[in-house]
């Protein structure tokens, strides 16, 4: 077995070495401004995160996927419907959304709450346009829906 001894050339920039003709692909992507800077973790070696700008972009096109296509049966998965808001779930998720769903009910019942509280005590009192019978406060002179002008 013969020991040949093998020609590196040295990177300017990040100081790393390859083999003799490699230098010009790796050039590339290594500047004086952005140098390809490696640190040691163990055995691998990890780069240091480039710019954004050096990233090269995702494709923008649809995402492709076979569910469409896909003649999977899934007539087995049961579901239970939650008795507040008519969503299906797994019964196993069942339990913690119907938990969920009962404060946010509360607190909608409770903004509506406030909410009549407020007219009420402002005394605002509803009109009904006489074109298109839109309900509105009495203090509007054109209808919201139509434009009709009261008189």
């Amino acid at each position: 077995m013969e020991v040949q001894n093998i020609q590196y050339e040295q990177c300017e920039f990040c100081n790393r070495k390859f083999f003799e003709g490699k230098l010009k692909m790796h050039l590339k992507l290594c500047s004086k401004e952005k140098p390809m800077i490696f640190i040691a973790k163990g055995k691998e070696e990890v780069k240091k995160k480039r710019s954004k700008s050096m990233v090269k972009p995702k494709s923008l096109g649809p995402k492709k996927t076979n569910r469409e296509n896909s003649s999977l049966d899934r007539s087995y998965i049961t579901t239970a419907e939650c008795h507040i808001c008519g969503r299906k779930f797994n019964p196993r998720n069942l339990e913690s959304h119907i938990e969920l769903c009962q404060k946010n009910q509360k607190e909608l019942m409770y903004k509506k709450m406030l909410i009549e509280k407020q007219l009420k005590q402002k005394k605002i009192s509803t009109y009904h346009c006489k074109q298109c019978s839109y309900e509105m406060e009495q203090d509007h002179n054109f209808c919201g829906r139509c434009g009709f002008k009261r008189k």
